[in-house]
């Protein structure tokens, strides 16, 4: 069987095939809700990629389907990516996770270093490997997941010194890059997969208030933070500044109720600048309107609820905080992103998960989706099972991780 004949038929099976068939228990049996919420995601991504990244493309790269045919490619190998990591033993992952720690430390490190890490910007962010570029902090992104569920899954190791012992050695690095939004991120993804794993409340807002005020020094003590800061709040008195999110605000507006029409936005057209990354969400308001953006984000929450109900009735400590985990990456990452684009937060370059243009953040995704699909394949009947109530659940009752 050659490879696209076995992708076709994985996706038949798992998406088109339990639709198909009228039996309820069937399509409880063999369909796959995180495959569909994916799929609709990665198809809305690469539809508003195609139609505003055009003009972008032609005058950065010569090629009106640069972006396009990139994103297509991630997407291919991001699927491939997803169904791999969706058959593979997840106690191989669980036991090997410090390792894999260990490794994207390297990464992180070696970024900095002149001559290995390619600096744009002034931010040392990237692996230059000729027609890729690789974005460590993403790697670590995804490792942070898998090796502080793996860490937090052992009540004993559910400590205020542990969070801290391996959480700031990364942060630190990500903020050298520079790179404080995603290390704020990640932050956020690491102190919740400790809430969740039943660690203990105190330290836990002892913690997260001194990476608050650590936060409020590094912003204060950088003049281009502290500028991007002060632009945010006084947006009137700096235009020139502040031109990026004048062009969003006026995409947004003009979309109005329902939108101009697929294709038909006018902000595209050199208005509007990091179209097929930071602003695809403002080209979504632009062409389909309030009400085609809120779709969108109804379906993406649709998406996390879900994982948080899986979640639910997942009965292995790690697999639990796994899919929890992966469900505080999506809606923290997208939180920041939609932020950004109202203006309540400076803009920040995190890219809004499935949707944006980028490599290193949709194969990780994809590759977190895959170890999420393998749990779900082994509890979808769980969780739509008449007795899957959590508070029934003997395996729960007495769990430390009871905050799920």
């Amino acid at each position: 069987m050659t490879l696209k004949s076995f992708v076709i038929n994985y996706l038949h099976y798992q998406l088109i095939h339990p639709y198909l068939n009228i039996s309820i228990m069937s399509k409880i049996k063999h369909g796959s809700p995180l495959l569909f919420y994916i799929s609709s995601l990665v198809i809305i991504g690469l539809l508003f990629i195609s139609v505003s990244s055009l003009f972008e493309a032609q005058a950065s790269q010569g090629d009106p389907f640069f972006f396009l045919r990139k994103q297509a490619l991630w997407v291919g190998i991001g699927f491939l990516l997803f169904l791999i990591s969706s058959v593979l033993n997840l106690e191989f992952f669980r036991k090997y996770s410090f390792y894999f720690y260990l490794f994207s430390i390297i990464l992180l490190i070696a970024v900095l270093i002149p001559g290995l890490g390619v600096k744009v910007l002034g931010a040392r962010r990237w692996f230059d490997l000729g027609p890729i570029n690789i974005q460590p902090s993403e790697i670590f992104k995804l490792i942070s997941v898998i090796f502080f569920s793996a860490l937090f899954a052992d009540p004993k190791q559910s400590t205020f010194k542990n969070l801290f012992l391996f959480l700031i050695p990364a942060f630190t690095l990500i903020v050298f890059e520079p790179n404080l939004s995603t290390a704020i991120l990640i932050g956020a993804i690491v102190f919740s997969i400790y809430y969740l794993s039943g660690g203990p409340n105190f330290p836990l807002f002892l913690t997260f208030l001194i990476f608050f005020v650590l936060g409020i020094g590094l912003v204060i003590f950088s003049p281009y933070r502290l500028a991007r800061f002060k632009t945010l709040l006084n947006q009137e008195e700096n235009p020139n500044q502040n031109y990026h999110r004048q062009q969003i605000i006026i995409s947004l507006a003009s979309g109005g109720w329902s939108g101009k029409g697929i294709a038909n936005s006018d902000q595209k057209y050199k208005f509007l600048p990091k179209i097929s990354t930071d602003s695809i969400l403002a080209i979504v308001g632009e062409e389909t309107g309030f009400i085609g953006l809120s779709g969108l984000i109804f379906l993406f929450i649709s998406l996390v609820v879900y994982l948080f109900k899986l979640a639910k009735v997942v009965i292995k400590p790690f697999e639990k905080l796994l899919v929890s985990g992966f469900a505080c990456w999506l809606s923290y990452q997208a939180l920041i992103n939609f932020s950004a684009i109202v203006s309540l937060i400076p803009l920040t370059g995190i890219p809004f998960p499935f949707i944006s243009y980028g490599g290193s953040s949709l194969l990780t995704l994809f590759i977190a989706a895959g170890l999420v699909r393998n749990i779900e394949k082994r509890h979808l009947s769980l969780l739509y099972s008449p007795n899957a109530n959590l508070k029934k659940n003997r395996f729960n009752r007495h769990s430390p991780h009871s905050r799920h």
